[in-house]
């Protein structure tokens, strides 16, 4: 039985889960819920919320972070050392706690003029986080010294599919973040999937 990630049909929170699987090149089953089948499925799910993944037991487990936190364990991009894990782990909750915050307070948003003032305010708090960020990139191309990671993957997914939905993008002077999402863009396994994923707004 293969691993199963349930999600609506968005990319979302559980993307970051999706980008780890399509770079350790491990077939799962991309489960997308039709919002008309969420409700009476909900109460059935760990902790009524999605994503959710089922391992091959059967077993299921909740909470995006949690969820993308095990493949990356799983799958060897976690990181090599305790500190190393600790980067990693500093780096995707500033992108899926701090910055998805800000973002999806503006996605959810349906006064327009009220969304530009929240586009306003987003944007020098975000681009702080992220000026932050580039002085803990320690790898040429890559967060961690070591290689690859799944905070590559996190930062790939922010400036790639969270910004654009806040109308920003990363500041040119920040050439190391530049360097780890191009490297992450350019992942053949990254790019396929980027090529052949559902196409939606968030």
């Amino acid at each position: 039985m293969l691993l199963k990630l349930e999600y609506f049909d968005l990319k979302a929170v559980a993307e970051l889960a999706r980008l780890i699987f399509a770079y350790a090149d491990e077939k799962y089953e991309d489960v997308r819920v039709s919002s008309e089948s969420w409700p009476a499925k909900k109460p059935s799910t760990p902790l009524g919320q999605m994503p959710v993944l089922v391992l091959e037991n059967g077993e299921e487990f909740a909470q995006s972070v949690a969820i993308s936190r095990y493949l990356a364990h799983k799958f060897g991009i976690a990181g090599k050392t305790a500190e190393e894990k600790l980067l990693c782990d500093m780096v995707v909750d500033t992108v899926k706690v701090d910055i998805w915050k800000l973002v999806v307070d503006v996605y959810l948003e349906k006064d327009e003029s009220v969304k530009a003032q929240k586009i306003v305010e987003a944007t020098p708090k975000i681009e702080q986080f992220m000026q932050k960020l580039e002085k803990y990139v320690r790898g040429t191309d890559t967060v961690l010294a070591s290689g690859f990671s799944w905070a590559d993957l996190a930062l790939f997914n922010a400036v790639n599919d969270l910004f654009p939905v806040v109308k920003i993008q990363l500041d040119p002077g920040l050439k190391k973040l530049h360097a780890v999402v191009k490297r992450a863009r350019t992942e053949p396994k990254i790019a396929a999937w980027l090529a052949e994923r559902p196409d939606t707004v968030i």
